[in-house]
């Protein structure tokens, strides 16, 4: 495709990205459709996040996709917040709307269409989520949507969990209850809890490295589904380990597809081909 100075630019925004498989996916859908659009990653440190918004604005890009560690400070710097975003107080999708900048958050639908696609049925079930940040609060307003009965919420920072739990008790209906991340890693033993834990699921950035999360797995007997929002080429450390114990997982590509596809009809106003962006992940 012949790039010419009709076409608008979208971003990628994230500390770091070179990681990502966002821009391989999202210009394969543009030049499938013919979309006169470039979708570009940028790594911005996050105290040059507001300069880099409003330089997409003053840019005239057309909008930008937010990660890791993006998506809470975003809200601030918005004209606007659609829907799940207010509620989430967490941005993952920024469109410029004749010079406003409107904040979205796709990662809701993403993630439930996540799950469906891989059958797992978490309703009735308790579920330990791992991390506090915006794309913990997206799963657990996709959990709470499907009515699980129980979020168990760990995270390495305290104050990070707080400010979670406050959140969830305005936003959710479903309980949610903090365990400490020393008892969950150091001390099992003292969690009869871990028992009734149905589905884990990762929404940290551990195993971007290839870090391994050391879970307590002998402790956790009823864990029937691992789901990590972390994807790699050849899968996560997480995703391995519970494959090694037979425990059905899946990582974050289809949650990575499925908000990309909704955050691409947010920018182009077209459907977004599914077949093209799997397949440009799978090639």
């Amino acid at each position: 495709m012949r790039i010419t100075s009709e076409f608008s630019l979208l971003a990628l925004l994230g500390h770091p990205v070179q990681h990502s498989l966002s821009p391989l996916f999202q210009n394969a859908a543009l030049q499938k459709l013919g979309l006169p659009y470039v979708y570009l990653a940028f790594d911005v440190a996050p105290d040059d996040l507001k300069d880099a918004l409003y330089g997409l604005k003053a840019l005239g890009f057309r909008g930008a996709n937010l990660t890791v560690p993006h998506k809470e400070l975003a809200v601030n710097f918005m004209d606007s917040l659609h829907e799940h975003a207010a509620l989430l107080e967490a941005v993952n999708t920024v469109v410029n709307e004749n010079g406003k900048l409107v904040g979205y958050n796709t990662d809701v639908i993403g993630f439930m269409k996540a799950l469906h696609k891989n059958g797992a049925q978490l309703e009735g079930r308790e579920v330990l989520l791992l991390g506090a940040g915006g794309a913990a609060r997206a799963v657990a307003c996709a959990l709470n949507e499907v009515k699980v009965t129980r979020i168990w919420v760990a995270n390495r920072s305290w104050e990070r969990a707080r400010l979670f739990l406050e959140w969830s008790r305005k936003a959710l209906t479903c309980p949610v209850e903090s365990l400490s991340w020393t008892s969950l890693f150091e001390q099992p033993d003292k969690e009869p809890t871990f028992r009734e834990i149905y589905a884990i699921i990762n929404a940290t950035a551990l195993g971007l490295k290839g870090e391994e999360i050391p879970l307590p797995w002998g402790y956790l007997s009823g864990l029937h589904w691992v789901i990590d929002l972390v994807y790699g080429k050849k899968g996560t450390p997480l995703v391995k380990k519970a494959e090694e114990k037979n425990i059905r997982n899946f990582d974050g590509r289809d949650m990575l597809i499925f908000q990309g596809a909704e955050s691409f009809r947010l920018f182009t106003g077209h459907q977004a081909p599914l077949d093209v962006m799997f397949g440009a992940l799978e090639s």
